[in-house]
């Protein structure tokens, strides 16, 4: 756990002295959040494992019998 206030200058030593390049950075509010199955979820997600397909919407709604139009003789 950090301060606010350290936080910047320890992520500056990390990257730019050291050379370690932080691909993720999670804050937390308490201790007791931090957990295996927590850290293990922030690394492989869960969620992009199962993706919903994108479903077809419906059609339009039925508005009732086809009408029949009345077409010209070729005679008139």
């Amino acid at each position: 756990m950090l301060y606010s206030s350290c936080k910047a200058p320890l992520l500056n030593v990390i990257e730019n002295k050291i050379g370690i390049e932080l691909a993720k950075k999670i804050e937390i509010d308490d201790a007791h959040d931090l957990t295996e199955e927590y850290l293990l979820d922030q690394i492989h997600p869960k969620q992009n494992i199962f993706k919903q397909k994108f479903s077809k919407p419906k059609g339009p709604a039925n508005r009732g019998a086809r009408r029949l139009l009345k077409t010209q003789n070729e005679d008139d």
